[in-house]
């Protein structure tokens, strides 16, 4: 059950995530926002690697690097950095299913690869959070969104982004198996996404900000958005430390109905929701108290 908890605090933290990113890329583009979050996300998590599992930092064999740059690559360069695009050109209620399509990423990932085998229920509401996503995202058809190439491409970066999540979910499970505390791949993972980050937009974001004062106020944003994502990524990590990646994943990607719910209390000016939308993402909960369910069994 604590797993669970974990898995909830984590969707609590990435869908806050989206809302302070959403408000800080008023001012900040969105791969100078990714370079200053992500930074923001390892400094308090490295602290506290260094503080509580210093013993795994000495262990770690060579190989482990490569891994953790895998890591930092896919859930950084690939996830955070798409994600953070999606938002700028869709919004963040619309782009949220999409990365939520994490969940279908993962479980397939788990299954194939690590040889994972959920529970009936745990299958039943995948399924349900897939029912739930594909109701969402229905009323664009009607919008001939095919014919606008600015939401075409928030969307197929959205798609890439929940495809990055969801392989890293796997990879982190993987790596905390193998090499131990959460904190240290945490630690890692986020260290090599700066790192491979800076060189693509690290000079932009010291334009952004020198570009215009009321940058410091969208900057607070973005530094909310790298504390909330380092909340989430330690949760999830000792999440998947204690269960498998076919239930943790799912669970997480309730975080589209948070997202929802803030854009409505916080940004009712920038973020329009509809009821399709809506009820597509409580179908997506409603697999989620199944998968819930099911790991109990």
């Amino acid at each position: 059950m604590l797993a669970v908890i974990l898995a909830l605090v984590a969707a609590l933290g990435f869908g806050s995530t989206a809302i302070f990113a959403r408000v800080g890329m008023q001012g900040i583009r969105p791969l100078p926002s990714t370079v200053i979050s992500t930074l923001i996300s390892f400094v308090p998590t490295m602290l506290l690697a260094l503080a509580f599992a210093w013993s795994d930092f000495r262990e770690l064999p060579p190989i482990a690097y490569l891994w953790l740059l895998c890591l930092g690559a896919l859930s950084f360069l690939g996830g955070r950095a798409q994600n953070f695009a999606a938002i700028n050109l869709l919004g963040a209620s619309r782009s949220s299913p999409f990365v939520g399509t994490s969940v279908v990423f993962g479980v397939l990932f788990a299954v194939t690869i690590t040889g994972e085998r959920p529970h009936l229920l745990v299958i039943l509401g995948t399924v349900g959070v897939i029912v739930g996503l594909v109701v969402a995202i229905g009323n664009l058809t009607g919008q001939r969104w095919l014919h606008d190439r600015r939401s075409l491409l928030g969307y197929a970066l959205a798609m890439g982004a929940g495809a990055s999540y969801g392989g890293s979910n796997v990879l982190t499970k993987v790596l905390i198996s193998a090499y131990g505390s959460p904190l240290m791949i945490s630690a890692f993972g986020l260290m090599f996404g700066v790192l491979l980050l800076l060189p693509l937009a690290g000079g932009g974001a010291v334009q952004d900000l020198k570009a215009s004062g009321r940058s410091r106020g969208f900057l607070g944003h973005v530094v909310l958005a790298g504390l909330a994502s380092a909340f989430a990524i330690i949760a999830f990590g000792y999440s998947l430390q204690r269960s498998d990646v076919v239930i943790v994943s799912p669970i997480v990607s309730i975080n589209p109905l948070i997202t929802l719910l803030l854009a409505q209390v916080f940004l009712p000016g920038l973020e329009r929701v509809t009821k399709q939308v809506v009820a597509g993402t409580l179908l997506t909960v409603a697999g989620v108290v199944l998968v819930i369910v099911g790991s109990t069994m």
